[in-house]
């Protein structure tokens, strides 16, 4: 007997994700690198269909839907370093062109990012409250647009800034779509990332 209960819903059945398959792409590309000639044909094979399933669910708006983060802003983190992984640009690739404008539109006037767990259930990106920022989006965002060769570094030196100067706390986790957790750690994990990224490719103003 199932118990319908609301925050398990949509588990039993294992859905293909992008989370899970961008980082598969990037795990097989790095492989490569070490081991160009092992199931050569099978790596391949598997990371050009990855790569078009990533661009065939990507939403109308350039974002991706996430099952394991909130929301928008942490699975298109994910599906566009899994586009960069296997060479993809801002200059040569249209998915990853408006994954890119999707995530400058919804940066704030601060300069930073900050989701709502409501996209999760909603399915549809909501901001946070009052357009107030979270870190770790901020360092999701922020990562993926010093990766994307995207060229105007203004968005990045404002996320950056923000990173600096400021500290908070708030969900930045959900098991499957709709069961909000908070991790600790994503705090001072993604925000520090973040910052190293900047701080190695972003040419200081």
């Amino acid at each position: 007997m199932l118990n319908p209960v609301e925050f398990v819903g949509d588990v039993i059945i294992e859905h293909e994700t992008v989370e899970c398959t961008a980082s598969a792409i990037q795990a097989l590309v790095l492989f490569k690198k070490l081991y160009p000639e092992h199931r050569k044909r099978e790596v391949d094979n598997f990371i050009k269909n990855a790569t078009k399933y990533i661009e065939d669910v990507q939403m109308p708006d350039g974002s991706w839907y996430g099952s394991w983060g909130v929301c928008f802003t942490y699975t298109s983190w994910f599906a566009l370093a899994g586009l960069a992984a296997v060479g993809k640009t801002y200059h040569n690739c249209l998915a990853l062109r408006i994954g890119v404008e999707f995530l400058l539109n919804s940066q704030t006037n601060d300069g930073v990012w900050g989701e709502s767990y409501l996209s999760c259930p909603n399915k549809k990106y909501t901001p946070l409250e009052g357009n107030r920022s979270n870190l770790v989006h901020t360092g999701w965002a922020l990562m993926v647009l010093i990766s994307s060769g995207q060229s105007d570094p203004t968005p990045l030196h404002r996320a950056a800034k923000l990173l600096i100067n400021s500290q908070m706390e708030d969900v930045t986790g959900v098991f499957n779509k709709n069961y909000m957790l908070h991790y600790a750690a994503y705090r001072n994990i993604f925000p520090l990332w973040a910052l190293a990224e900047y701080v190695r490719w972003v040419p200081m103003p």
